[in-house]
């Protein structure tokens, strides 16, 4: 099976980790974002518990640590290899905020319960 990755889009048409991303200004941050998603395609998301750590449900975080950025993007797998790449967000405390929870679960069943096709696909997919 082929894993890709794609954007979540809300109603609105926005995709809330594209929204995240571009307001990252440090370059290194955002390669080292782009190399952890494409590891995890590339590993079929198999990659180990300190990279990646279910959040709630079927809700995963992909955890980038680096000694300024401690970022997290949110993404689940639907069917056929489907990983929905949800929200980011750097961390700032050891856990999540629950606006940050709730925001990422309404989004993921924003996703199953209404349009399944409302995403589009990540380049270097």
């Amino acid at each position: 099976m082929t894993y890709k990755a794609y954007y979540y889009l809300k109603s609105n048409g926005r995709a809330p980790l594209e929204e995240y991303l571009s307001g990252i200004k440090d370059i290194r941050t955002l390669v080292a974002i782009e190399s952890l998603i494409n590891r995890l395609i590339d590993s079929k998301c198999q990659l180990t518990n300190d990279i990646v750590k279910p959040v709630i449900g079927k809700i995963y975080e992909l955890r980038l640590m680096q000694k300024v950025n401690q970022c997290r993007i949110f993404y689940f797998i639907y069917e056929n290899g489907k990983i929905i790449l949800l929200d980011g967000y750097t961390k700032k405390s050891n856990k999540i905020t629950k606006n940050i929870l709730k925001r990422v679960q309404n989004y993921y069943y924003d996703y199953l319960n209404n349009n399944h096709e409302r995403v589009y696909i990540r380049e270097n997919s």
